[in-house]
């Protein structure tokens, strides 16, 4: 009786340090994330608590990984996928077509970037291609000699095609085919003709139906420190290329994926299953039906429940509760929204406000570049906007995400494919949570 009696407190004990953040982390990530999150410690972080109302703040080239250097920039890549509980925000995706790494690995690499360290972690360095060797499982799909699921070449420019799934701890990215490895990669083309015999005719990279699909989605898994894709049998989004926008929804513990002109689907992490949304198109009446979703801004707003997309002249919202598209057009709207490689969109949870930051245009845009505030309670926009930050010249891409715990909206400003890019921080306002 007396060791029961023991036993319950500690079992209480134990549970009261976890939900009052006891020593003891829930969650241990494996690989290359092991020991994170950092403590959050040095200069940057002084300067972030510091950092004003609607200001910017350069925070200075990340630290580079100890082992492969710094990550690159990345062309109409406008996200980086936030995850809470590693401190951290995922980021991937080519730049240049093709691109091959001065240390001998294709860019389509895998990175992490450490709020608390202000650094980079490299979880994946890319395919290898000078010793690179594969072949294909029972379902079509590429893995090595142990067995294991690689991509390679497995994401175009990133879109909004990825997502973090924090109750998982799985970083989730849709397929999206990437035809320019041939000359980087030649040797792949050995293992797809054993099951493709159509891509022998070696035809702008073809990889066959099963290997290009979206309907397969990738995973880095955080709790085994490695990839994972999921062969799905059932249906799911269609054939093509798939420059999308990528949302789970923590409050019905599954994913959303946009793409086209409003088609949407679902997937049920569960069952490892897609099903299709009540309703598959945009309305024929709207702005936002104006233009298709693949090259635009996006957030996920978790208070409504809502995905936000803005391109060009085009904003509005798909509704994740009643699956239904909602055009917008309010107060203030600016003239243009950009798109995945002119701006970026952020929802910020403190303030509860959209971000929007414009920082590229072309010559007939009148909207002056800079940060947009929109407040979905008041379906207005603010009439002034912040200017960019001072960025290095020939920084053409930007990269970005949101973080609740400083309140900060981060975006990496670089060249394309370059590594030498610039962290910078946006503060709308300062308030309590």
């Amino acid at each position: 009786m007396r060791w029961g009696r023991m036993f319950l407190a500690a079992v209480v004990l134990a549970g009261a340090a976890l939900a009052y953040g006891g020593d003891e982390p829930a969650f241990k990530p494996k690989g290359p994330l092991e020991g994170l999150p950092s403590k959050a410690e040095g200069a940057h972080i002084e300067k972030l608590k510091a950092l004003g109302d609607n200001s910017w703040l350069d925070l200075g080239s990340p630290a580079p990984d100890p082992k492969w250097g710094k990550a690159r920039g990345r062309a109409w890549t406008p996200k980086m996928a936030y995850a809470p509980e590693l401190r951290g925000a995922f980021f991937c995706a080519t730049g240049v077509h093709g691109f091959v790494k001065p240390d001998g690995h294709y860019m389509d690499d895998l990175w992490l970037y450490d709020i608390n360290a202000h650094r980079w972690v490299c979880i994946y360095p890319g395919a290898d291609t000078k010793v690179l060797k594969m072949h294909l499982d029972k379902n079509g799909f590429e893995i090595n000699e142990a067995g294991e699921h690689i991509p390679v070449s497995y994401l175009s420019h990133g879109y909004n095609n990825l997502t973090y799934n924090p109750d998982l701890h799985k970083y989730m990215v849709i397929e999206t085919e990437c035809p320019w490895w041939t000359s980087a990669l030649p040797q792949r083309w050995e293992w797809l003709d054993q099951k493709y015999p159509a891509v022998a005719t070696k035809n702008y990279g073809g990889v066959g139906d099963v290997i290009r699909s979206a309907k397969h989605p990738w995973f880095w898994d955080g709790t085994t420190g490695k990839w994972d894709r999921k062969f799905i049998a059932g249906a799911g989004p269609g054939r093509g290329r798939f420059e999308g926008v990528l949302e789970y929804v923590p409050a019905q513990k599954r994913a959303y994926y946009l793409y086209s002109h409003g088609e949407v689907w679902i997937y049920d992490f569960g069952a490892d299953t897609w099903s299709a949304a009540a309703n598959l198109k945009l309305p024929a009446t709207g702005n936002i039906a104006d233009n298709p979703i693949y090259d635009s801004a996006a957030c996920f707003d978790p208070k409504r429940e809502r995905i936000w997309v803005g391109v060009r002249k085009s904003f509005g919202y798909y509704d994740t509760k009643n699956q239904a598209w909602t055009a917008v057009k309010a107060k203030n709207q600016p003239a243009e929204l950009g798109g995945g490689n002119y701006s970026h969109l952020t929802y910020d949870s403190v303030n509860d406000l959209l971000v929007l930051t414009l920082r590229r245009s072309e010559k007939d845009w009148a909207t002056a570049l800079g940060t947009y505030v929109y407040n979905p309670a008041e379906d207005a926009w603010t009439a002034e906007h912040c200017p960019l930050p001072k960025v290095p010249a020939g920084f053409s891409t930007a990269t970005a995400f949101y973080d609740p715990e400083t309140n900060a909206h981060f975006c990496f400003f670089a060249p394309d494919s370059g590594d030498n890019g610039t962290m910078f921080a946006y503060r709308y306002k300062n308030a309590k949570r």
